[in-house]
């Protein structure tokens, strides 16, 4: 369990993504991630996904249109990052009263945890406190950060994106 939560929130943070030839990815300093970004969409291919990922996709548009932050992370200059996760384990599956779905709530329950961060050209290392180390690939584009959605959940989401809209 705490692995599985260790790696939601290293990011959960951030995916792990083929690297880039973009003349951009050299601009990424560590100032161009610092802030506060939150999990708006994930990024699939309806046509090729399994089912698990377009059903996750339909749960994460309804709960982000109705404000419901999933996901937030926090890079600090001093290169710490906070990440913030609802905790969907102790979310119901209720049906909707009008018969029409299920009724998607966003969980009450949060769970945090802090780690550093490092950001190499296009090359994002996590290192928590037991100093365990994770690198993944970002793309960053304005106030726009995409990371593999795997590492948000590596059983349900391989292949996707995770995108992320600084606040």
């Amino acid at each position: 369990m705490m692995k599985r939560t260790t790696i939601l929130y290293l990011f959960a943070f951030f995916f792990v993504f083929s690297c880039s030839t973009d003349k951009g990815d050299d601009l990424l300093n560590e100032d161009s991630i610092v802030g506060t970004w939150k999990f708006t969409q994930l990024n699939i291919d309806n046509a090729s996904s399994p089912n698990e990922i377009r059903l996750a996709n339909d749960v994460i548009e309804v709960l982000t249109a109705s404000g419901c932050e999933i996901l937030v992370f926090e890079f600090k200059s001093d290169n710490t990052v906070t990440a913030v996760a609802k905790d969907f384990t102790e979310t119901g599956r209720d049906v909707n009263p009008e018969g029409n779905g299920l009724l998607i709530e966003c969980p009450t329950n949060v769970e945090t945890s802090s780690s550093t961060w490092e950001l190499d050209g296009d090359q994002l290392t996590f290192i928590d406190e037991n100093a365990m180390e994770e690198t993944i690939t970002i793309k960053l584009d304005g106030d726009t950060l995409t990371i593999p959605a795997e590492v948000v959940n590596e059983d349900n989401l391989e292949g996707a994106e995770a995108i992320f809209t600084r606040k």
